[in-house]
């Protein structure tokens, strides 16, 4: 039996009766994809043709698409500007003339159809909206080496597909479902998919984890460090996002690591963004929670001190220097901070390079999901 065979096998058969409970109309509508926002230009091009629409005016193109194959769109007065020279409404619609040529958006392609819209601040949001399966393509391709197992793979596809579906059901932007980037997923496009990626995707087509009749929010990160986190870590202590040792991901990089932080721009963003204590004399680290990770940590200055939650020390010092909160020692030295800790990112859920080492163990993929989302089970959407 395949192993898609395999996955529909325990999709249909142990969970009879629950996908009545799970959001079909996720796999049918198009998921809405920001990937830029705050930005005053952006240009899309098709070499097949672009056609440009206002949502509130119907089919008929703003452009002649026969002849448009580069756009430019700016805020403008009172809407957005096309070419220098067209004033739109709010927002248009960008589809490409010929399937086979996809959009291209500031230098990256993209499936689907873009919209621009203009914010409030008059600086553009640029929205990706496509297929579920077809965004996937994209996000597994950039978030897990193409070259590790498939088994990993697949883990990951059904991980960001929960991820994807749950954040659709909550409807919290109108404008869009999910973010490019850390604060949801990456996703690179059509320039980040590799063929392993799409096998993964669609080997698990339609497949996502539940818990309780609910689509799983099935966080994950690079390597959690040996223990993953809690799900209070997200501010969402779910049930199936506890902290717990994780024996995998021997040959992760990021198991141990060191970093020195400058104390001038730490200084610098922490008088920006939480007070400013003069000179930093020294920084010290608060308690830690159950799985390692730094509640607090203090920062003692010159003009006074003040106490910050570590997720937010982390932010400060930089994300991909302090590489988690998971971190066993913090001091002062001189004009640096010396930080030594383990994992890479957050470590709620699913820990990429420990689904690496479970695949590589020959584990499959029910045992990689259950032991990272704990009571869960797989569905349909």
């Amino acid at each position: 039996m395949s192993i898609r065979a395999r996955i529909a096998a325990i999709a249909s058969s142990a969970l009879i009766g629950i996908s009545q409970f799970v959001p079909s109309a996720v796999s049918a509508q198009p998921i809405r994809v920001l990937l830029v926002s705050h930005q005053l230009q952006t240009v899309i091009a098709s070499e097949g043709g672009v056609v440009v629409r206002a949502p509130e005016s119907g089919p008929a193109p703003l452009l002649q698409p026969e002849i448009t194959t580069v756009l430019d769109v700016r805020p403008g007065t009172g809407g957005l500007m096309l070419a220098g020279a067209v004033p739109a409404g709010p927002s248009v619609i960008v589809d490409p003339l010929i399937d086979t040529s996809p959009l291209v958006v500031d230098g990256r392609t993209y499936r689907g159809r873009i919209l621009v819209s203009e914010a409030s601040d008059a600086t553009l949001e640029v929205v990706d909206q496509l297929d579920m399966e077809q965004y996937l393509y994209g996000v597994v391709g950039a978030e897990m080496d193409p070259a590790w197992p498939e088994v990993a793979l697949q883990a990951q596809a059904i991980a960001s597909r929960s991820y994807a579906a749950a954040r659709y059901a909550l409807h919290e932007h109108p404008d869009y479902d999910v973010q490019a980037g850390e604060q949801d997923q990456a996703y690179g496009g059509v320039n980040a998919e590799t063929q392993s990626a799409v096998d993964a995707v669609e080997s698990t087509r339609d497949v996502i984890l539940v818990y309780q009749y609910r689509v799983v929010k099935a966080y994950y990160s690079s390597c959690d460090g040996g223990y993953t986190a809690d799900g209070s870590e997200l501010s969402d202590p779910e049930p199936y996002l506890r902290a717990q040792p994780d024996p995998y991901a021997a040959e992760s990089p990021h198991l141990s690591w060191s970093a020195a932080v400058p104390v001038s721009a730490f200084q610098r963003a922490f008088a920006e963004q939480v007070a400013d204590v003069g000179d930093i004399t020294s920084v010290s680290p608060g308690p830690a929670d159950p799985s390692g990770r730094l509640a607090t940590v203090t920062v003692t200055g010159t003009a006074g001190r003040r106490t910050i939650p570590g997720t937010l020390f982390r932010r400060l010092a930089g994300r991909h220097l302090v590489k988690s909160t998971r971190i066993a020692s913090l001091s002062l030295d001189g004009d640096v901070i010396d930080v030594k800790g383990s994992g890479f990112g957050h470590g709620v859920g699913m820990s990429q390079w420990g689904a690496k080492d479970m695949a590589d163990q020959g584990m499959g993929i029910n045992a990689i999901l259950s032991f990272y989302y704990r009571g869960t089970m797989l569905s349909r959407l």
